[in-house]
């Protein structure tokens, strides 16, 4: 029964690679039919396949453009890899250390603690960075102040030490 368990997450992995690879292919495809329709054959500035935003202020983006995003996914790949690795290998080691219910509770503790702490710690190396309050735009409510004079505000404490509903505010 586990080698069914292993053959299924083999074959799940396998289909969502091949989606992958298929989606990243059309919406390749679809720039490129997009660009050449327009009369710019080597150009990605407008597809219509993905928008994350205007390009106005920046040069046209083109096919030379491609070598720098290959660049980025190999890197981005090798370190999802080496996450992986980290994580698989920590997860052995929990498994044969943490196995009593106490000390999967001061594990939790720990963990809650130091996040906390380097959290914290980010937000007070930075506490120099204060930006003047906007009194028109901005609801003061949801900013936090930190160490910062009256009247402005810490945008990386406001990000991190707000709730989850003010942050996207």
């Amino acid at each position: 029964m586990s080698n069914f368990k292993y053959t299924k997450s083999i074959v799940l992995s396998c289909l969502f690679f091949q989606v992958f690879c298929s989606t990243a292919i059309a919406t390749f495809t679809l720039a490129m039919l997009t660009s050449m329709y327009e009369g710019s054959p080597l150009s990605f500035a407008d597809s219509g396949a993905v928008k994350f935003g205007n390009l106005v202020d920046l040069d046209e983006n083109t096919i030379l453009d491609l070598p720098a995003g290959i660049i980025l996914g190999v890197v981005s790949g090798l370190l999802g890899a080496l996450f992986i690795y980290v994580n698989v290998n920590v997860n052995i080691k929990r498994k044969k250390y943490i196995n009593t219910n106490i000390k999967k509770i001061i594990e939790c503790c720990i963990f809650a603690f130091v996040t906390a702490s380097c959290f914290y710690m980010v937000v007070a190396l930075r506490s120099s960075s204060c930006k003047p309050l906007d009194v028109d735009k901005v609801d003061n409510e949801e900013l936090f102040e930190f160490t910062c004079p009256e009247g402005s505000y810490n945008p990386l404490a406001t990000l991190i030490f707000n709730t989850e509903g003010g942050t996207i505010r």
